[in-house]
């Protein structure tokens, strides 16, 4: 007996079917398809044959899902595949997605800042005016215009500084070990982001504003204490002038010329610094591929004349 005439005696009970029951094996028997017809053809079974074709089909759909199911076996290939994908490009994508991160968190830092300046230069004038004492003072009076911002005390040797941030040894491009981000006073934003205002000279000096074509500079960690505490990487250079904050490596900064420069082995704190300028123009970090062994990006020059 095939399958369908199997299924009619199975999907019944046999008091209903009483005098119909030999029928309907006979005209089933020789075809697995004749269910459907005589739901067509034969009044006195329809109801019984409706029941059944509906049931055989349902049957038929078991079958073709499990016959279209995975394996196994394809399931872990497939896994692997995947895996192998992800584990070739996971890497690029982390590392563009930080690199998007650096270029926005630095523009916020740049807005910030130069916000803040146009608002001292508006109370106080240019820095040539100023009478202050120490780079605290110069600290204060930018905070007046940076919401949500704590002034750290300039002398990190008391320990003063080490309540806002750790300030710890800073590295430059080619991961040497070099001094810290600034001993000058800084400033520490609601997101962590820190504020180094200084200079390379004392501030009596500085604030004529004639020395290094500039009057003092501001150092930003752009995510504070959080690695790699590296020049160039997550810690960049502004230039103040009279008039305005400038990124170090833009045209006319000092040192701009071998402060980001990806193929010098050495070069103390600053090798790093004027990356600043084209992080912002250029949006991207490409020294540091050449960094990293990639001789397309050694060739470029990472700064404006």
């Amino acid at each position: 007996m095939d399958k369908a005439a199997t299924h009619v005696e199975s999907c019944y009970d046999i008091s209903e079917i009483t005098g119909i029951r030999e029928t309907v094996l006979k005209t089933l028997s020789p075809r697995p398809f004749g269910c459907a017809t005589h739901v067509v053809t034969c009044a006195n079974v329809r109801e019984t044959l409706k029941i059944c074709g509906r049931g055989y089909y349902f049957n038929l759909r078991k079958e073709s899902k499990r016959k279209s199911a995975f394996t196994l076996a394809e399931v872990l290939i497939t896994l692997g595949i995947i895996g192998i994908v992800a584990a070739l490009t996971l890497p690029n994508l982390i590392a563009n997605h930080r690199e998007k991160e650096t270029v926005v968190r630095l523009k916020k830092a740049y807005t910030t800042m130069s916000n803040a300046y146009i608002g001292v230069l508006s109370e106080y004038g240019d820095p040539t005016t100023w009478t202050v004492e120490s780079w605290d003072d110069i600290a204060e009076m930018f905070a007046k215009y940076i919401r949500n911002v704590r002034v750290c005390s300039e002398n990190l040797n008391s320990g003063t500084k080490s309540k806002c941030f750790k300030n710890v040894l800073r590295k430059d491009l080619q991961n040497n070990t070099v001094n810290t981000m600034s001993g000058e006073s800084s400033l520490i934003l609601s997101d962590g982001m820190v504020f180094g205002i200084g200079n390379q000279i004392g501030i009596e000096d500085s604030l004529q504003c004639t020395q290094l074509t500039q009057c003092f500079q501001i150092d930003v960690d752009i995510n504070g204490d959080k690695a790699p505490n590296r020049w160039g990487v997550d810690t960049f250079t502004f230039v103040v002038n009279k008039d305005r904050i400038l990124p170090r490596g833009a045209i006319g900064t000092h040192g701009r010329q071998s402060t980001c420069n990806p193929t010098r082995e050495s070069g103390g704190w600053w090798n790093g610094s004027g990356c600043t300028g084209w992080v912002l123009q250029k949006e991207n970090l490409n020294y540091l591929k050449c960094v990293k062994g990639n001789q397309d990006y050694c060739g470029q020059k990472y700064y404006f004349d």
